[in-house]
């Protein structure tokens, strides 16, 4: 309401002079708007209502879990459903493999506790899911407010349904959060979709992990063929295919390493040529491999994104300055705050660049007041709900 009151009191008042105008649009953004406001409003319901209970108040209330897709890696390909239920738990329990990324994690109150519980092939000290189960369950007997992070999504070779059994079992609630699978991040990463009106009707999206047990005959007339956990597997994949699905040796195959992660990289080929294709002392794991020919469209992406001249994102603006031009020969900053406007009178073209610059200005504070306006009802719905009420 004060964001509105704010935006329809700029809008009636709004200065016609030129020095009125750039000190009107220039002192209040100073102030700036707190962008982890949302945060505190939305973590503090979650966390009172967990101590209350821990200090004997109502026991009516129990614990509940959010399985969360944690995205491909990265805090910046998480939802922001996602961001919200992070920074609103009491515990977070994370996987590997985008679950992990400190910048991620960090999201989390300062006082939630963070429980690593990725799993390690060959690894005795890794736990295993009915550990993992428990320790949901036992979290949820505590009034516990639980993001269980997942990488990836949790629809997707996750195991979400032990999980899922374990707190129906005992009775207590949870709520599945979507996130962007590898599946389909990682054909983006290599400059193509995952589907194509001519070449990519449809694909079919296969775990790695064992190749003996693919019925890759299954796979004979898919379009596109998208394998997970295919780091040690890229040849039994391609010789499944060539095989047992009969696909000829010209097929096109990506291979995508970490996708969105660190350590990306991106190998092409065809079902002959891949294996050639990959230095034998690279590290796949985590990988996926996509196989038919949405692959070809990716062809030339790897050579623009790297060229020269690309365009980038445009520079972070200092509160009371406009950078009203990316050309580095006529870059031109304005400092609302020292700006002489005596000048300006005998110059149509300076003075017009500046109006533009504050027109925008004024358009970037009203975009921001309604963003501001949008988080604040998401927020108190999804405290609301944190809180159990209906």
């Amino acid at each position: 309401l004060e964001a509105t009151n704010n935006r329809e009191k700029f809008t009636r008042e709004a200065p016609h002079d030129m020095s009125a105008l750039a000190a009107s649009v220039g002192a209040p953004r100073r102030a700036s708007y707190p962008r982890r406001r949302t945060r505190a409003c939305l973590v503090e319901p979650a966390r009172a209502s967990a101590e209350t209970r821990a200090a004997g108040g109502s026991t009516e209330k129990k614990g509940k879990v959010f399985l969360i897709g944690a995205g491909p890696g990265g805090v910046d390909h998480v939802t922001v459903r996602a961001l919200r239920l992070l920074r609103a738990c009491d515990v977070v329990v994370h996987d590997d493999l985008g679950a992990s990324d400190a910048a991620l994690l960090d999201e989390t109150p300062p006082s939630a506790d963070r429980v690593h519980v990725g799993k390690r092939g060959g690894d005795a000290r890794s736990w295993t899911q009915a550990d993992i189960d428990n320790l949901l369950v036992s979290l949820c007997a505590e009034g516990k407010i639980v993001a269980r992070l997942k990488g990836g999504c949790p629809s997707v070779f996750s195991r979400a349904r032990s999980e899922m059994d374990a707190l129906r079992r005992d009775g207590f609630s949870y709520e599945l959060v979507p996130g962007v699978s590898s599946a389909l991040a990682a054909p983006l990463r290599a400059g193509f979709p995952l589907t194509d009106v001519a070449v990519g009707k449809h694909f079919v999206v296969c775990s790695a992990h064992d190749p003996a047990s693919i019925d890759f005959a299954a796979f004979a007339d898919v379009d596109t063929c998208v394998f997970l956990m295919a780091g040690r597997s890229v040849d039994a994949i391609c010789e499944g295919l060539a095989r047992g699905a009969g696909k000829d040796g010209s097929t096109r195959v990506a291979v995508v390493r970490d996708a969105c992660g660190l350590n990306e990289a991106v190998w092409r080929g065809t079902i002959d040529s891949i294996q050639s294709a990959i230095p034998k002392s690279e590290k796949l794991s985590p990988c996926v491999v996509v196989v038919g020919g949405v692959c070809a469209l990716g062809d030339g992406y790897d050579d623009m994104m790297n060229g020269d001249g690309e365009a980038t994102l445009g520079r972070d603006v200092e509160p009371g300055s406009v950078a009203v031009s990316e050309d580095p020969e006529s870059d031109l900053d304005l400092d609302l705050a020292n700006l002489d406007l005596a000048n300006l009178d005998s110059d149509e073209t300076a003075a017009g660049t500046v109006v533009e610059s504050l027109r925008r200005m004024v358009q970037d504070r009203d975009a921001r007041i309604k963003e501001l306006e949008e988080e604040l009802l998401v927020s108190k719905r999804a405290a609301r709900m944190l809180r159990g009420r209906k």
